[in-house]
């Protein structure tokens, strides 16, 4: 058994330079991961307090939030140096909207909506110099929205949930840098999303680090 561990252990030694000789990491092509974070803003209506107005409610106080703090996950495989795929996972942080009125007493509301998805984007990118690259993107998003709603009064407290998803297009356009095998990118991203017959979009803003293999 000791004379089969060490004949193992030696062949493995002997191959690992061999293998790592072989291997040589190509600039052009082959697989690569990052992750990103930035600024996610929506131009979907968050006015609360027009809408309980609209229902004939009093209302004394309304604001809304619509950015919030995204992240992004992504890996993806270069064909060559003007073509690539990329899949990802978006989380694009909560929007908020609040609100206060007087129904018989005091009553303040609350909705939030959260929303990620799952990406596939074809991406073309232009090659400049120095490891310094811009490219676009085309692709789609299997996205999922949560909302929340919460009424607080001195009677009680009340609370519902909803849930939608789609799939509908996004693009986006971006730089990035390559330093050895790391690479530095900045992108804006555009969602274009539809729910309820309603569309909205999702602009992301957004800087990360990725790594080649």
């Amino acid at each position: 058994m000791k004379r089969l561990i060490a004949t193992a252990a030696l062949a493995t030694l002997v191959a690992s330079p061999a293998f790592a000789q072989s291997y040589q990491y190509n600039p052009n092509e082959g697989p690569y991961i990052g992750a990103s974070f930035g600024q996610a803003k929506t131009d979907a209506d968050l006015d609360l307090g027009s809408a309980l107005d609209s229902a004939g409610y009093d209302v004394i106080s309304s604001s809304s939030d619509d950015s919030d703090i995204g992240y992004k996950v992504y890996a993806g495989y270069q064909f060559n140096p003007n073509f690539a795929v990329e899949a990802s996972y978006v989380d694009f942080g909560k929007f908020e909207a609040n609100a206060t009125v007087m129904a018989g007493e005091p009553i303040a509301a609350n909705a939030s909506a959260s929303i990620d998805g799952f990406g596939f984007a074809l991406v073309g990118k232009l090659p400049i110099q120095n490891g310094f690259n811009v490219y676009g993107k085309l692709g789609m998003v299997a996205w999922d929205a949560d909302l929340d709603v919460n009424l607080n009064s001195l009677s009680g407290d009340f609370a519902t949930s909803d849930g939608e998803d789609g799939s509908d297009p996004f693009y986006g356009i971006g730089a990035e840098y390559e330093i050895n095998q790391l690479v530095l990118r900045a992108e804006y991203e555009r969602y274009d999303l539809s729910e309820g017959g309603e569309d909205f979009e999702v602009d992301f803003l957004s800087a990360g680090i990725g790594y080649r293999f």
